[in-house]
C-alpha cells in the first residue's frame, strides 16, 4: 500500500486524524484501528481497506522486510530476476529471440539487432514521417528502409556475403527470409553461434558505417567494412573461454573454415 501521505496527501491525513510523522502504532487503540470519521468517499474507501488489514501485534515479534519471489512466496533475500518477473507482463517468446539473446552475443551488437528486428532504427523511412527525407547512403535508393538496408542494398548484401562466408548455404537479400532462416536454423551448435554473431555484427557495423557517412563523411568500401566485421568476430571468439567447454573448442576452427578463399 505504501505511505498513507502519498495516497491522501497532507489534507487527507489531517481528515483521518493521523499526525504527519505518526507511526502505525499511533493509529491503533487497543485491538482496533483508530481513524477519524470523514465524509470524503475516497478516504472512506482507504479506511475500509485499512480496517481489513491485520493489526500489528508486538507479541508476534519484530517486523521484517520480505521480498516477493513468486505470487505466494516471500523471502528475506532480494533477487533482481524474481523482482523483474513480478513487475513484467509475460508473453510467449518470439521466434527470433534466440537470434538476439544467446551467451556468446556482444551486447552492443545485440542491442542494434534487436532495434532492427523491432524496426526502431532511425532509417530514412521512419524520419520521413518527421519531414526529413533520407536516401540510402550506400547506393542512393530514394527510400532508406530497414529491409533495404539489410540486405536489399547491393553494398550491404556484398558485405553480408563476405562476412557470412560458407556458414549459410544460400544467403538471401530479403530481410524476412534471412531472419526466418536464422530463427529456425537446425545447424550444429558452433555454426549456429557463428552465424548469429555474423548476423549481429554485420547489422551493427552497417548501421555504424551508415552513420559515419551521414555525420562524418567517412566512407569505407564493402571489402574494408567486411574485414572490420570479421576482425571483430574473431576478437569475440578469442575472448570466449571456449577451451573450457568441449562443444565450443573448435569454434575458431569452424570460423576460419567458413572464410571464402
Amino acid at each position: 500500500m505504501g505511505r498513507l501521505i502519498d495516497l491522501v496527501g497532507e489534507t487527507g491525513i489531517c481528515s483521518l486524524g493521523v499526525q504527519r510523522y505518526a507511526k502505525v502504532a499511533d493509529a491503533i487503540m487497543g485491538s482496533n484501528w483508530c481513524l477519524r470519521r470523514c465524509r470524503d468517499r475516497n478516504l472512506n474507501e482507504i479506511k475500509q481497506y485499512i480496517y481489513g488489514l491485520m493489526i500489528p501485534n508486538s507479541e508476534a515479534g519484530k517486523d521484517v522486510v520480505l521480498w516477493r519471489h513468486t505470487a505466494e512466496e516471500y523471502r528475506p533475500s532480494f533477487s533482481s530476476s524474481r523482482t523483474w518477473d513480478q513487475l513484467r507482463t509475460r508473453s510467449d517468446a518470439k521466434t527470433w529471440s534466440k537470434v538476439i539473446w544467446f551467451p556468446q552475443a556482444v551486447p552492443r551488437f545485440a542491442l542494434i539487432s534487436w532495434l532492427a528486428i523491432k524496426d526502431r532504427l532511425s532509417t530514412g523511412e521512419r524520419t520521413s514521417h518527421w519531414g526529413h527525407v533520407q536516401p540510402c547512403l550506400f547506393c542512393g535508393e530514394p527510400v532508406e528502409s530497414r529491409d533495404h538496408l539489410y540486405f536489399a542494398c547491393p553494398y550491404s548484401f556484398l558485405v553480408w556475403l563476405e562476412v557470412v562466408g560458407s556458414l549459410l548455404h544460400a544467403p538471401d537479400p530479403d530481410w524476412s527470409a534471412t531472419l526466418g532462416c536464422l530463427s529456425t536454423s537446425s545447424m550444429d551448435g558452433n555454426t549456429s553461434i557463428l552465424l548469429r554473431l555474423a548476423f549481429q555484427a554485420t547489422l551493427y557495423y552497417l548501421w555504424r558505417e551508415r552513420n559515419d557517412r551521414k555525420h562524418n563523411q567517412r566512407y569505407r568500401s564493402n571489402t574494408q567494412l567486411a574485414a572490420t566485421i570479421e576482425k571483430a568476430i574473431k576478437a569475440r571468439i578469442m575472448s570466449l573461454r571456449y577451451y573450457e567447454t568441449p562443444k565450443l573448442r573448435n569454434l575458431l576452427q569452424v570460423w576460419f573454415g567458413s572464410r571464402r578463399s
